[in-house]
């Protein structure tokens, strides 16, 4: 697994005295570089108090005897209030009956008791690269990715709508700002353009600095997905305006973005080495919408969309997108490095 430069934070929940001794000396390299943060909590009742407090919380460790309120409650708990941060069991080998319930309540993998703490750990990592396959996911979906044995399918070509923004003159922009100051508009932009995103049914397969890669039609596709990109980059732009009045207030200079979208077949499936994998799309689908996205320079807008999609969208039957595209204009073909045909682009 890829270390994140983000920490993991894990929150333990066990009653045993010396539990936290454990992880904290046999994780402390972890701890001291960053990678882990532990929180502890002694029954499900704490646990609850420090998942309201800190809802950042990416992973449990969790016993299933405890008092107050033992693991198979609080994984109860967990799934009436839609809260969906994955737990391992951390049980005593005799308790299967205990461990097919909690997995049948959301519970991910357990390990025994005695703890082997080799063991624990390759299953704390397994853990959080299935948490990164779906962190990028719209909330709605990943309860039903996370119960899936195989969540994001068999490697495969499927047809999907594919979105690339990124922040016009970002580069030169950072290099002139504090780091610190870079950071926190990353993420603010992050959020803001995510929110459409995720309301579309779409996916994040990554951020690449200021850059946004999102698909719509994963992990199965739908008659929607061309209409859903397309309304997506409307609420983005909108989303983007709201934000630049904000910016007005306080005296920061407004951004602009520029936006490509296309639609076609593409390869899905996973993709690395034995040590680091990650699900992504890939194909010429994907690598024209990048080379719109990259477009709206030259031709000077903030949206750029290929014939294929604006096709798709008008043969649908959504009426609202057919109405978002019949505001767009029709730039005629225009080469793109690496097609040895021209595309014919829209724009807004």
């Amino acid at each position: 697994m890829t270390v994140s430069q983000t920490a993991t934070k894990i929150l333990a929940v066990d009653d045993e005295p010396d539990f936290e001794l454990l992880l904290t000396q046999r994780f402390r390299r972890q701890i001291r570089e960053g990678e882990f943060i532990f929180r502890f909590a002694q029954n499900g009742e704490e646990a609850l108090m420090a998942l309201a407090a800190e809802p950042d919380v990416d992973l449990l460790l969790l016993d299933i005897n405890m008092p107050v309120m033992d693991g198979l409650t609080l994984l109860a708990r967990l799934r009436e209030e839609q809260m969906t941060v994955k737990a391992i069991i951390v049980s005593a080998y005799g308790d299967m009956a205990n461990l097919r319930t909690a997995m049948n309540r959301g519970a991910f993998d357990f390990v025994t008791k005695p703890i082997d703490l080799n063991d624990l750990e390759i299953t704390i990592r397994k853990t959080l690269e299935d948490i990164g396959r779906l962190r990028y996911f719209s909330p709605n979906l990943v309860a039903m990715l996370a119960a899936r044995d195989e969540p994001l399918g068999a490697v495969r070509r499927q047809t999907v709508a594919v979105l690339f923004a990124d922040i016009v003159g970002f580069t030169s922009m950072a290099e002139r700002m504090a780091p610190e100051a870079v950071v926190r508009m990353l993420r603010e932009y992050h959020e803001r353009m995510t929110a459409p995103i995720f309301a579309c049914a779409g996916t994040i397969d990554k951020y690449i600095g200021d850059e946004i890669f999102a698909v719509f039609g994963v992990p199965e596709a739908s008659a929607e997905d061309a209409a859903n990109a397309l309304k997506c980059a409307n609420m983005m732009l909108a989303a983007l305006e709201c934000w630049n009045g904000e910016r007005d207030a306080l005296g920061e200079p407004r951004l602009a973005i520029g936006i490509g979208l296309n639609y076609g077949p593409a390869v899905l499936g996973d993709v690395g080495s034995e040590h680091s994998f990650s699900f992504t799309v890939i194909g010429d689908t994907v690598n024209t919408a990048s080379r719109l996205q990259r477009l709206t320079r030259s031709l000077e807008t903030s949206l750029v969309v290929g014939d294929a999609l604006v096709d798709a969208v008008n043969s649908g039957a959504s009426d609202s997108a057919g109405a978002l595209a019949g505001e767009l204009h029709d730039r005629g073909e225009h080469a793109l490095r690496g097609r040895a045909r021209a595309v014919r682009v829209w724009t807004r």
